[in-house]
């Protein structure tokens, strides 16, 4: 078995037996420093952790970083439907990373929900427009229906709010809807002075029917002769509405 104490005795005097204990020493030496001595003395008091600063407002999360000796940078800035306008969404080094103070720090803040451009809903169907709202996150609240000489019926010729404006996210939109051209038939004509058997042809052609006849007595005018209408001429009417006649008749 070698004996280590006695190989140093026999040869600690030689030269090259030195120069190899000088190099082993400086390689030690090398590898306690660069292990040991280096990291410690570059990192010592130079890092530290970093601060949470998301969903914080974004000038309060500056003076919290640029207090802790950080520069602080606007990196991007998004719509979030999750945080109101100014909050940090994000942010890099990540929190709680340990890093050198000084370091740069980049932030993403939030600019609020994406606001909604109203969408062109004329000249539509009902049903597409309601998928096009939905679409564009809005809701079909009311449905206006009016007689129209330009669009057809069934066609979308309105909407409450104009094309292009900027509205809230899941508000309500009404909607009108073209009934088509007002039909001539469904339009009362006028009666007056007109005889009642004129007046029960021309309705009767029309299906309007009489609900009650009302007489009056007049001077100077022939008898059966349409005074007065309940329903005016020229307003519509629906399919099953009826309407009074006033009629004159003889003075006793």
């Amino acid at each position: 078995m070698i004996n280590l104490s006695t190989i140093i005795n026999t040869y600690r005097d030689r030269w090259w037996f030195k120069l190899s204990l000088a190099f082993l020493g400086l390689v030690v030496l090398t590898l306690i420093m660069d292990k040991l001595v280096m990291p410690f003395y570059v990192h010592l008091g130079e890092e530290t952790e970093m601060p949470d600063v998301i969903e914080m407002n974004v000038s309060e999360a500056q003076n919290l970083l640029e207090m802790k000796g950080f520069n602080v940078f606007i990196n991007d800035s998004l719509y979030d439907a999750n945080h109101p306008e100014n909050v940090v969404i994000e942010q890099n080094p990540y929190p709680y990373a340990r890093v050198k103070e000084g370091r740069r720090v980049y932030l993403t803040i939030s600019i609020g929900e994406k606001p909604i451009i109203m969408p062109n809903l004329f000249s539509v169907s009902p049903r597409e427009a309601e998928l096009i709202l939905e679409t564009n996150n809005l809701k079909l609240r009311n449905k206006n229906y009016i007689y129209s000489d330009i669009y057809h019926e069934g066609t979308v010729i309105g909407q409450s709010y104009p094309q292009g404006q900027i509205i809230k996210p899941g508000s309500g939109i009404d909607i009108t809807i073209s009934l088509g051209k007002l039909r001539e038939e469904l339009i009362v004509p006028d009666l007056i002075g007109k005889s009642l058997f004129e007046a029960r042809a021309r309705l009767r052609e029309m299906q309007l029917t009489i609900d009650e006849i009302i007489y009056e007595e007049r001077e100077n005018i022939l008898p059966e002769t349409v005074l007065k209408q309940s329903i005016p001429a020229g307003e519509a009417f629906e399919e099953g509405d009826t309407i009074d006649l006033t009629v004159s008749k003889e003075k006793i």
